[in-house]
Formats: C-alpha cells, sequence, structure tokens
C-alpha cells in the first residue's frame, strides 16, 4: 500500500506543479481515487486509470468536470508556465 501511496503523491505534485485549483485533493479509497476540491467532490476512477494517466491528462479531466458540475472554467486555475525557456508540454523540448 505504501508504493501506491508514493505513486499517488508523486502524481499529485505533477497535477499542484500544473493547476492552482483551490483544495484540490485525491484520497484513495481501496482501489479507486477521487478528486475533490473546495466546492465538493469532482471524479471518482479506478486507480488502474489513475495510474496510467499522465499529470496534464489528470488535469484535463478535471478541469472538464469541474466545468460540467460547477460552471467554472478551471482551465483558469492553470499555474503560470512563465519560469519555463520552452512549453513543458510540448513534444518538440
Amino acid at each position: 500500500m505504501i508504493g501506491i501511496d508514493e505513486k499517488v503523491y508523486e502524481k499529485m505534485v505533477g497535477i499542484w506543479s500544473i493547476s492552482a485549483i483551490p483544495d484540490l485533493q485525491a484520497k484513495l479509497h481501496g482501489d479507486e481515487v477521487k478528486f475533490t476540491w473546495q466546492r465538493g467532490d469532482i471524479v471518482t476512477m479506478k486507480f488502474s486509470l489513475f495510474d496510467a494517466l499522465a499529470a496534464i491528462e489528470l488535469v484535463n479531466l478535471i478541469e472538464k468536470k469541474i466545468y460540467h458540475y460547477y460552471h467554472i472554467d478551471a482551465s483558469k486555475m492553470r499555474q503560470s508556465l512563465d519560469g519555463f525557456k520552452k512549453d513543458p508540454f510540448s513534444s518538440q523540448n
């Protein structure tokens, strides 16, 4: 279980590096990961899916779910990438 918790933590560090969604959290419940934020639940998914997706893919999914359930454009809560010389998500790096 410690290895799984470490994977969740590392993935969340990546997510928090991309997005500043207020009080964004992920909690591991059995074989599922549940995302919440200051306004409530966002999405629950199987750990296997969570583990298979990159942090940027999870952020995109979270943003879509926040828009769907709360009608808030969470993409506007992205962290600034001004400190990077190149887009860190570009495949041309």
